[in-house]
């Protein structure tokens, strides 16, 4: 859930969650895995997920110990709502750096957010930080598109004719790209293109369509023109 008053372009910000909750709250209760090897993440997770399908009351127990966890850190440290950017299952993103995150299950600091953008309705957010970018919010979003969100980091947010410019170089990327890869969607071993044509296509192979087969403005309308209208809000 992202804040609904906070502005949709921020610096400084704190990506905080808990690492492997389930297992540990399992753990402290003495739950019995089973012979799982808990450092074994892939085999925990799934004997823990079966755990939860047969068992409501277990997932609603872990669900709701976490969101008490993560009240009683935001209380401890005197955060308020306005500081509160984005609430997630297991963390939240915040404007504000915390002093107490290691009582009852250690809370960790996962990464310092230089760059936030967040959509004009609020469902959808980029972020740029020291791990890279974290796109959320998206369907079938894939990694070849991080080429043009990299460029977010980049961004002179203190200049508006340099940032303006900046964003239409962000766009001409995105409609005019000369390398077909970046306009393709893994699908299993297939590859999904939109088309101007034929709309979406499933093929084998990117040998089967052209570059000037792709309806490129569909990409940059799905994956980018929210973020650019988010900036342009915020700056113009």
């Amino acid at each position: 859930m992202i804040n609904d008053s906070c502005n949709l372009v921020l610096q400084d910000l704190y990506l905080y969650d808990f690492k492997s909750a389930y297992p540990r709250i399992l753990d402290g209760i003495n739950w019995d895995f089973q012979d799982i090897d808990l450092e074994n993440k892939h085999d925990r997770n799934i004997a823990i997920g079966m755990a939860q399908r047969d068992n409501e009351n277990l997932s609603s127990f872990l669900m709701n110990t976490v969101g008490s966890l993560l009240q009683f850190y935001l209380s401890e440290n005197d955060v308020k709502d306005k500081d509160i950017i984005v609430t997630q299952r297991d963390g939240f993103i915040l404007n504000t750096f915390l002093t107490n995150t290691d009582e009852f299950l250690k809370l960790d600091l996962r990464e310092h957010i230089h760059l936030m953008v967040i959509t004009p309705d609020r469902k959808k957010y980029l972020t740029i930080s020291d791990n890279g970018v974290t796109v959320k919010g998206f369907q079938n979003n894939y990694k070849a598109l991080n080429s043009s969100y990299e460029l977010f980091g980049k961004l002179n947010l203190y200049n508006k004719k340099v940032l303006f410019k900046q964003l239409k170089r962000i766009k001409d990327h995105v409609l005019h790209g000369e390398d077909k890869k970046f306009y393709m969607v893994e699908v299993g071993e297939r590859i999904a293109v939109l088309t101007k044509k034929h709309g979406t296509l499933v093929v084998a192979n990117e040998n089967l369509f052209n570059l000037i087969d792709i309806d490129t403005h569909k990409y940059y309308d799905h994956y980018f023109r929210e973020f650019l209208e988010a900036i342009f809000l915020e700056f113009y």
